[in-house]
C-alpha cells in the first residue's frame, strides 16, 4: 500500500489505514506552548470547526502527516482528517493555508501525504519487532526491504569477524571461589 501510494484503494480505506488517532487528556489551553501532532491537530480543528468544538478535555484527534510545508517538523505537518469531509471550497482554503502553498491545485490525499514518513515509521516498527531480534539470533533478515540500522550492522560484523582477537575473559570461565579452611 505504501510503495504503490494506495493507487487502487478507495479514500475511505486509505484514511482508515494511514490516519493516527490520539486523545488529549486535558483541555487544549492547558497545553500552553507545547508542541505535538495532537495539539497541532486540535488547533487546526478549532480554526476549521470553531473553538467550542475543542474546548473540553478528552478530544479525539484523527490526523494524517502531510509532506508540506517541506522541511517543517512533523508536529507542524499534522492535518486533521475532518478537513477531507468538508465542502470543497472550505477544504481547499484550509489545505492551502496549512500546507503553506497558495498555488496548490491537487487536493487528492495521495499527493498530500508524506509517504516517506509512513514508510520510515513502518520500517522502524518492523525493525523493532522482526529484523533486529532475527539478526541477534543469527537469522538472515526476513524483511530485506527494511535494512538493518548501522549499529546492528556493525555489531553483526564484529560477531562474525574471524580475525577478531578474543578477549582474555572470553577464554576463561570463572568458577566459584573455593573455601579455605583453617586447621
Amino acid at each position: 500500500v505504501l510503495y504503490s501510494k494506495a493507487a487502487n484503494m478507495p479514500d475511505s480505506e486509505l484514511f482508515e489505514l494511514i490516519s493516527e488517532n490520539r486523545s488529549m487528556s486535558r483541555k487544549l489551553e492547558d497545553y500552553g506552548e507545547q508542541k505535538s501532532t495532537s495539539i497541532s491537530t486540535a488547533k487546526r480543528l478549532a480554526e476549521f470547526l470553531g473553538d467550542q468544538m475543542v474546548r473540553d478535555a478528552g478530544l479525539s484527534c484523527r490526523y494524517i502527516i502531510s509532506r508540506k510545508p517541506e522541511g517543517s517538523p512533523v508536529t507542524e505537518r499534522a492535518i486533521p482528517l475532518a478537513i477531507f469531509q468538508a465542502e470543497p471550497t472550505v477544504r481547499k482554503h484550509f489545505l492551502r493555508k496549512w500546507l503553506k502553498s497558495s498555488s496548490l491545485q491537487d487536493f487528492d490525499i495521495r499527493t498530500i501525504l508524506d509517504w516517506d514518513y509512513y514508510i520510515e515509521r513502518l520500517g522502524s516498527a518492523i525493525q523493532k519487532i522482526i529484523t533486529i531480534p532475527a539478526a541477534l539470533q543469527q537469522v538472515k533478515n526476513p524483511v530485506p526491504r527494511v535494512k538493518h540500522p548501522d549499529w546492528l550492522h556493525k555489531k553483526l560484523l564484529e560477531k562474525s569477524d574471524v580475525c577478531r582477537q578474543k578477549k582474555i575473559s572470553e577464554l576463561f570461565v570463572l568458577e566459584g571461589r573455593r573455601q579455605v579452611g583453617i586447621a
